[in-house]
């Protein structure tokens, strides 16, 4: 009961009373007047949220800890005004705003349509859907307030935030047969290696016309480029279920999506070229991605993945072997490691294709967790072996040469 109406209904019980003793009309009609108010009240109260409208925008594609608007369009629909409108809007877990979502409107006219936005960011990576609006519309006097949801929600997916990997460096052996004089081509540095010269073509960029080869023909050749296979790496990610440990933002699993997305940025950026692969509830993953742009669809992926896959690694990467070419790298991201896996990179070893596992230690998320393959296992078998602990700074670590062979 609002502190309005609380004061009506004592006003009018007084006044009914002062009516009965000395039985005066105008104060009989003083309280029915008051009584009039309260049940008009309560009738604008209860039809004038069915004439609002809504429309919801959400930024959706942004990174942790990014700024993202968040913006609610609300209109009037009917012939009367509504009046003292306040507007909440409900954030998921995880995700956090400057200033309370909250709004008071004095009044909106009939036809009138206001936009609500403020600013608000997520804390981790994933799939969040904000709302739904909790509305409370009142009558002119506010003496009676109704409280309504409105089911208008938005998806904003939020992606991980790559680590930059500037010191990461590469074995010789992916070095690039068109550089010369020490000087890396525009195509080395798109993971493209040398095949042979052919005809100039309407569209083939200039940068790439052969001089030599143009002046001993007297006509225009271009050097042509094969994507070399020493170039290719593949990522693979554990997502089977009950391989995430620790609780929030801090688990295995942000962890590794941390490293994946980091290693994808890395190798699209000096090489143009990437895959990745994982094993979720709905299958297997297997992503190619050729160019700088296709990081996007990489990172949407690894926004949405949860630890709910049924397939242990090793057999991820069984899956995974006939799709990487023979000289290509392979690095493995779990905190489960399974007793085959030694096996799985024994094989990949024999197939000339050099092995990476980035392990995050499931015991420095919780104590209570299994201990399982160790890092001197995998590095037995023939992978270049990293351990990745809570709190750990993954730049560090994973620069300075995981894809080493």
């Amino acid at each position: 009961m609002s502190f309005q109406l609380l004061t009506l209904m004592t006003c009018a019980a007084g006044m009914a009373l002062v009516g009965l003793v000395y039985n005066a009309m105008s104060v009989h009609f003083m309280v029915a007047a008051l009584i009039g108010v309260m049940l008009v009240s309560y009738a604008s109260s209860r039809l004038s949220a069915r004439a609002l409208s809504w429309r919801r925008e959400v930024a959706d594609r942004v990174f942790e800890h990014e700024p993202l608007t968040v913006m609610a369009e609300l209109s009037n629909r009917g012939r009367l005004p509504r009046f003292l409108i306040t507007v909440v809007d409900t954030l998921p877990e995880h995700m956090r705003a400057e200033q309370k979502p909250e709004f008071v409107l004095p009044a909106l006219w009939p036809g009138e349509t206001v936009k609500l936005a403020y600013q608000a960011y997520a804390v981790k990576r994933g799939v969040y859907t904000v709302g739904p609006l909790k509305v409370s519309v009142s009558d002119p006097f506010g003496i009676f307030q109704r409280f309504a949801p409105f089911q208008a929600t938005g998806e904003a997916i939020v992606f991980p935030r790559p680590v930059e990997l500037t010191d990461l460096e590469t074995s010789d052996a992916v070095s690039d047969p068109a550089q010369s004089g020490g000087e890396r081509s525009q195509a080395s540095e798109s993971g493209m290696e040398f095949y042979g010269i052919r005809d100039y073509q309407p569209g083939d960029e200039l940068r790439r016309i052969h001089w030599p080869a143009t002046a001993h023909h007297n006509q225009l050749t271009v050097i042509e480029f094969e994507r070399g296979a020493s170039r290719s790496l593949t990522i693979i990610l554990d997502v089977m279920k009950g391989t995430e440990f620790g609780a929030g933002v801090d688990t295995t699993l942000e962890v590794g999506v941390r490293v994946a997305a980091s290693l994808v940025h890395w190798a699209l950026e000096h090489h143009g070229y990437a895959s990745l692969a994982f094993a979720s509830s709905t299958g297997m993953h297997w992503l190619e991605l050729e160019r700088l742009d296709d990081e996007y669809e990489a990172l949407e992926h690894l926004a949405r993945v949860k630890a709910d896959g049924s397939l242990p690694v090793s057999e991820v990467l069984n899956w995974v072997g006939p799709r990487i070419p023979t000289g290509g790298a392979a690095c493995v991201i779990t905190s489960a490691p399974d007793a085959k896996l030694a096996g799985s990179i024994r094989m990949f070893r024999d197939q000339q294709i050099r092995v990476a596992a980035a392990l995050v230690d499931p015991i420095s998320f919780d104590p209570r967790a299994a201990r399982y393959v160790s890092a001197s296992d995998l590095e037995i078998a023939g992978a270049t072996t990293v351990t990745i602990r809570r709190g750990d700074d993954l730049q560090s670590i994973l620069s300075g040469g995981l894809i080493v062979s």
